[in-house]
C-alpha cells in the first residue's frame, strides 16, 4: 500500500507550498473498452507498487466525464512527479495501452444526454465534450470533490479512505478475474458488512430498500424495472439468502468460516469510525439534511423526472417527522451514512454502474427480509401508527 500523508486544512500554510512539498497530481487514462479490470490489474497496480517509498500517496478511480477513463491520483513533490512519476506513467500504462488497445467505438453524442444528467446529479464540474482520443493519457487538475464535500478536511478523509482501500480494490478485482466471485456478490458482501457493523442487519437493511425505491421512482418504466429486479431475486434466491447468513455469521462469530473480504472491509471501516465521529462532534464534518416533505420537491435546474409519484414506503420515511427525529438526526445514523457512501464509492471503483448498485440494494433488501421474516413496509406502518414513541421494528431501536 502507498501510505497517505494528510495535511488538514487547519494546518495548511497561508502561502504557496514549498517546491518540495507533496501535492496532488492527476492523469486521466482514456480507455473506452467496457472491461477495465486488466488495465487496472496489469498496468495501474504495478505502477503504484513501483512508486512505494517515492510518493506520499496514490489511488485510482474510474470516471465517465469526456469519455470512460481512469484517474490516477498521486501525491508527490512536483520534482518527483515530473522526473519520476509522470515518465513512469507513460512507460507502464502507456506500454499497456500500446499492447492492449481499446477497440471500442463509442458515440459521444449518444452519451451526451445521459452525461448531462449525471453531471447534475453528481455535481460534476468541467466540460462533457470533446472526448480525448481513446487509448490516450492526459494530464488533468486533481479533483478533490471539495465543492461537494464542503471542507478540505472532508476531502482529505475521503482521499485517505481511497488510498487505504486501494490494496483491497486490487485484491477484489483479482478475486473476480480468478472466477472466485462476481462483482455483484462482492458488492453484497461489502454492503452487508457496513450495515451489520453499524447496527444489526435486520434493522439497518432498510437503507438499501430506500435507495432501490428511489431508483424505481425515477425509472422510465417503474413497473418493468421492479419486475426485472424481482425476477432476478427469484432466480438467485438461494444464493442471496445464503450470502446473508454467511456474512452475518462471519461478522458475529470469530470461529465462523471467513467470507472473502468481509472481515477486511469491517476492519477498514472500524479504523475510520472514530475519526468520523470526532469530525462530526466538533463540526468539521457536516452532512446535508432534509426536512419532512422536502425529499420529493424538485430542485432548481433538475430535469423533470419520468415518474415522480413516491411509493408508500418513501412517504412513510420522508414525510414522517418522528422518523426524521429518531433516525436522520441520530449521530449513529449520520456516521453510518458516511461509511455507506464510502462503500458505494468503492463499488464504483470495482466497476459497478449505478443501475448495478440499485439492483443490488433491492436484492439485498429482499434477501434480508426473507432470512429474518421481515417486511420493511409493515414495520414503517407500525412506526407511523404508534407515533414518535414507537420503534419501526417493535424493539428499542427504529429501522435505519
Amino acid at each position: 500500500m502507498v501510505p497517505l500523508t494528510r495535511s488538514p486544512a487547519s494546518e495548511a500554510p497561508a502561502c504557496s507550498p514549498a517546491p518540495d512539498t507533496p501535492a496532488w497530481h492527476c492523469v486521466h487514462v482514456y480507455y473506452h473498452a467496457p472491461d477495465k479490470d486488466a488495465l487496472l490489474l496489469d498496468a495501474v497496480r504495478p505502477l503504484l507498487d513501483g512508486l512505494r517509498g517515492e510518493v506520499a500517496a496514490a489511488y485510482v478511480l474510474r470516471h465517465w466525464r469526456q469519455g470512460p477513463h481512469l484517474r490516477i491520483n498521486v501525491k508527490a513533490a512536483p520534482a518527483v512527479w515530473e522526473r519520476v512519476v509522470r515518465p513512469r506513467v507513460d512507460e507502464v500504462v502507456g506500454g499497456y495501452l500500446r499492447e492492449h488497445p481499446s477497440r471500442a467505438a463509442l458515440d459521444p453524442d449518444e452519451s451526451l444526454p445521459r452525461h448531462r444528467l449525471l453531471a447534475m446529479r453528481e455535481q460534476e464540474r468541467g466540460p462533457l465534450t470533446p472526448w480525448p482520443p481513446d487509448n490516450s493519457i492526459r494530464d488533468a487538475p486533481y479533483d478533490s470533490r471539495r465543492h461537494v464535500l464542503g471542507t478540505d478536511e472532508e476531502a482529505d478523509l475521503l482521499a485517505a479512505f481511497y488510498v487505504d482501500a486501494n490494496p483491497l480494490l486490487f485484491d477484489m478485482l483479482e478475486h473476480v478475474r480468478a472466477g472466485r466471485d462476481g462483482k455483484t456478490g462482492l458488492a453484497l458482501s461489502l454492503m452487508l458488512t457496513i450495515a451489520h457493523t453499524s447496527q444489526r442487519i435486520d434493522r439497518s437493511y432498510l437503507s438499501f430498500r430506500m435507495h432501490a425505491e428511489g431508483y424505481l421512482t425515477w425509472a422510465a418504466d417503474p413497473g418493468a424495472a421492479r419486475a426485472s429486479f424481482e425476477r432476478t431475486f427469484r432466480e438467485r434466491r438461494a444464493a442471496l439468502t445464503r450470502r446473508v447468513r454467511d456474512v452475518v455469521a462471519c461478522l458475529d462469530d470469530a470461529g465462523a468460516p471467513p467470507v472473502p473480504f468481509v472481515r477486511e472491509w469491517a476492519a477498514l471501516l472500524e479504523r475510520y469510525r472514530p475519526e468520523i465521529a470526532a469530525m462530526m462532534e466538533d463540526g468539521r464534518l457536516v452532512q446535508p439534511t432534509i426536512e419532512p416533505g422536502e425529499a420529493f420537491a424538485a430542485r432548481p435546474g433538475e430535469p423533470r423526472a419520468p415518474q415522480r409519484e413516491p411509493s408508500e414506503l418513501q412517504r412513510l420515511v420522508f414525510d414522517n417527522p418522528a422518523y426524521h427525529e429518531a433516525i436522520f438526526s441520530s449521530p449513529a445514523f449520520r456516521r453510518y451514512r458516511v461509511l455507506l457512501n464510502y462503500t458505494y464509492l468503492h463499488l464504483t471503483r470495482l466497476g459497478l454502474t449505478p443501475l448495478d448498485r440499485f439492483r443490488t440494494c433491492h436484492l439485498l433488501a429482499d434477501a434480508v427480509e426473507e432470512v429474518y421474516g421481515l417486511s420493511g413496509l409493515d414495520s414503517l406502518r407500525r412506526f407511523a401508527s404508534a407515533g414518535a414513541g414507537a420503534t419501526a421494528d417493535g424493539g428499542t431501536q427504529p429501522v435505519t
